[in-house]
């Protein structure tokens, strides 16, 4: 059992907000420090050290994944194609998902643990990925669009989160083409936070180099990781 705070939990409103991108600016904010990066189901991938989320954070970071480790080390369960549910396929085992997670908890200060989708998706035919995240006490941060339709799907996860008394760590907006007006960027994070009552530590907009961030993409996961650098 890993201690509470020790896995942050990356989850998304939705498919392809950007939780990889956030993953790898989380990593970069961690360098230094005793932390590895897991994404313990991967799914649309047939070789993991090449076409995956983990082979993705391998090519942008700075001498490549922390603790020596390949792409496919971070990855328990491997799906060659979406699978949603991920029960449609070959089963996955959920206690040995949430022994991966726990074993590199028990050997690394704080590990960045990448979701699959959303927190409701589900894993077997009776968890999701909320359950992981709760059976790991995770720490959870979620990652939101910045445009249209980001306030609903934000202030749902974050309910979805509070009803089963699980940690959050508050969200982050992603806007990868800078196409969200700066006026609907505040409006929509004041919306939420007021509506919620949880905190939006920033707007992610474009990022020219991945390998080079700009240190304004880095200040938003800087402040929500204080509490992890103590």
């Amino acid at each position: 059992m890993t201690r509470p705070g020790k896995v942050i939990f990356i989850t998304g409103t939705d498919t392809d907000v950007g939780k990889t991108v956030l993953s790898l600016l989380v990593m970069r904010a961690l360098a230094g420090r005793d932390a590895v990066y897991l994404k313990p189901v991967q799914t649309g991938c047939v070789d993991p050290d090449a076409d995956s989320d983990p082979a993705f954070l391998h090519r942008h970071l700075p001498g490549g994944l922390p603790a020596g480790m390949k792409p496919a080390e971070c990855i328990h369960s491997l799906r060659p194609l979406p699978k949603a549910p991920l029960f449609a396929g070959s089963p996955v085992d959920f206690e040995n998902l949430v022994d991966f997670i726990a074993g590199h908890a028990a050997r690394h200060d704080t590990v960045v643990v990448e979701g699959a989708g959303g927190v409701l998706v589900p894993i077997t035919a009776d968890t999701t990925m909320l359950d992981l995240a709760l059976a790991t006490r995770s720490s959870i941060l979620v990652a939101g669009r910045a445009g249209l339709g980001t306030i609903n799907h934000t202030r749902l996860t974050f309910e979805a989160i509070a009803a089963r008394g699980a940690d959050c760590l508050g969200g982050v907006l992603l806007d990868p083409v800078d196409a969200v007006p700066e006026t609907d960027r505040t409006e929509n994070c004041k919306a939420i936070e007021v509506f919620s009552g949880k905190r939006i530590h920033g707007v992610i907009g474009r990022i020219h180099n991945l390998r080079q961030p700009e240190p304004r993409h880095l200040d938003c996961v800087l402040r929500l990781l204080a509490p992890f650098k103590d």
